[in-house]
Order: structure tokens, then sequence, then C-alpha cells
């Protein structure tokens, strides 16, 4: 039974508040999702996302609308507020390991997704949206095997999702160069600890440098 299992007004702090009220950029590729983006930024000691995915000509080309702790129920609840005034021509979407310690399942978060989509499809004809698989983190060696099958499920919904709508880019961080130690990629015992803080969640600032460089080869044809 789909429904929400959080409150999605849990994050509307002063942070929700000053992005909401920040100067309106229209026309730019959006990052709206989870903490990976939201710590894209120098408060965390890392180069920021607008500085490091820019345009050809070295023009901004990137809003980053991430927030700490955010499932797809909430990027789809604020998006009246947080993407439809910025108008973007690209909408990057990313959530899922907050979902599911939400009680989310991965048929649940895709459809909030597909939700989400469509809005920006009705608001702005002809939009390039790209769809993040689960991202491989250092964490992951502790899934046990139900949550690597509900991993399995949720990129099997993503693909079919995105086989389905020609409009939709997969981004698959399986593929991104340099997580794997010696290329044995997919192997999450052979990711490269030093990509990640001891959270072992999110990025350093040398993964956050990898994953620049891997989000500008992703998005390059709208950046």
């Amino acid at each position: 039974m789909f429904g929400p299992h959080i409150n999605p007004r849990r994050l509307e702090d002063n942070y929700l508040k000053n992005m909401m009220a920040s100067p309106v950029k229209r026309g730019m590729v959006m990052l709206y999702g989870d903490s990976c983006f939201t710590r894209w930024q120098p408060l965390y000691g890392n180069v920021s996302a607008e500085d490091v995915l820019r345009s050809p000509d070295g023009s901004q080309a990137v809003v980053n609308h991430g927030f700490g702790t955010s499932t797809a129920e909430e990027l789809l609840y604020y998006y009246p507020m947080l993407v439809r005034p910025w108008a973007p021509k690209a909408l990057v979407l990313k959530a899922y390991g907050n979902d599911r310690g939400a009680g989310y399942s991965p048929m649940e978060i895709i459809n909030l997704h597909a939700r989400t989509m469509d809005y920006a499809r009705a608001d702005f004809p002809g939009i390039k949206l790209y769809l993040f698989k689960v991202f491989p983190l250092l964490k992951s060696r502790d899934f046990d095997a139900a949550e690597k099958w509900a991993v399995k499920e949720y990129n099997d919904l993503v693909c079919a999702y995105a086989a389905a709508h020609p409009d939709v880019t997969l981004i698959d961080g399986v593929t991104m160069p340099g997580l794997y130690r010696d290329g044995d990629v997919g192997n999450p015992d052979a990711i490269r600890d030093e990509l990640y803080i001891k959270d072992r969640v999110h990025f350093s600032p040398e993964g956050y440098a990898l994953f620049a460089d891997f989000m500008r080869d992703q998005l390059k044809d709208v950046l």
C-alpha cells in the first residue's frame, strides 16, 4: 500500500527556506537529490558542483538543490518550490538510501520519481531527465541479502523506466572511473576506501574530484 512514510515537511528548516528564497537562475541543469549533492560544496570541504560543472565557455551551468537526508517523497513534495521556479533545462534525480531507511520499497521510490518527472515534462516540454541507479558505497559491503535484492530490484525498475521513456538517461555509478581497485568493477570489496569519509557513505574530497569528472562526462550534452 503506497503512502508517505515520513512527514515531507520535516526538513523545512532555515536551509530549505534559504534555498527557496535564493535568486532564481532559469535554464540551468539542476541537481536534485540527497546528501551526495548537498555535500558537494565548500561547507563540507569540497569544491562546489557549480564551480566544477561549467559550460564550455566557463559560465555557470548547474544549480545544486540537493538537501541532506531527503527522500523521493520530499523531492516530489518540494518540486513546486525548488524546481518549477528555476525552469531547468535538465533535471538530475538521485535518491534511494534515505528512502530505504524510512521504509520505502523500490517500487514506491521509482513511482515517486516518476511523478516528479511527469511534473517536469508537463511544465517544461523537452526537458532532459537523468536518473541515478543505486550508487556504490563503502557501506554496500554491509548489505544483507534482503538489501542486496532491494538494490537489484530498484536498479531493474530504473532500467525498465528509462527503456520506456527515451527522455531519461541513466547514471550508473558502477562505471565511475577510478572507483574500484585493480579494475575490479562492481565488487564492493574493491571500492577504494579513501574515496569516502568515515561514515562510508559520503565522498571525501578525492572522491568528489573523481565524481566531478564522472558527472562532467555524464552531463556533457547539457552543460
